[in-house]
């Protein structure tokens, strides 16, 4: 009367099993920025906090994300564009911690981020935060 599929399904529900999806989901690329705050209150010090747009007040990455690609330009001007910036980590909890030699010391910091997914693929540049290295 009933098909092997459905008799199976009520019997599951019934248990209250949970069967795992037997189909891989691949991991979307990002859509979203993530949001990059620097703390610059230790000497030759940084610690970058970044949590997602879309949920600014929460540290919990976009779905797929493995992290977030963090970039830094140390230079007195923010840069023009990416292919300016020098790569620091790929950070998959934030906040990401970044020491500086003394001679940095004084200089402006400008960080970019981007999330990443578990295929490599990158999201979108986020907006660019600027801190100066305590001497």
């Amino acid at each position: 009367m009933f098909g092997k599929a459905i008799v199976r399904g009520l019997l599951v529900v019934a248990l209250g099993i949970t069967v795992a999806d037997s189909g891989a989901t691949a991991a979307a690329t990002p859509a979203t920025r993530p949001i990059c705050r620097v703390d610059a209150r230790q000497r030759l010090q940084h610690t970058i906090e970044f949590a997602d747009e879309g949920t600014p007040t929460r540290k919990a990455k976009p779905a797929g994300v493995m992290g977030a690609e963090i970039w830094v330009l140390i230079g007195p001007t923010p840069p023009v564009d990416p292919s300016e910036l020098t790569f620091l980590a790929v950070d998959t909890r934030t906040p990401y911690t970044t020491d500086f030699d003394g001679a940095e010391g004084g200089k402006q910091a400008h960080y970019m981020l981007r999330w990443v997914n578990t295929r490599g693929e990158t999201g979108p540049w986020s907006e660019t935060a600027t801190a100066t290295i305590g001497a």
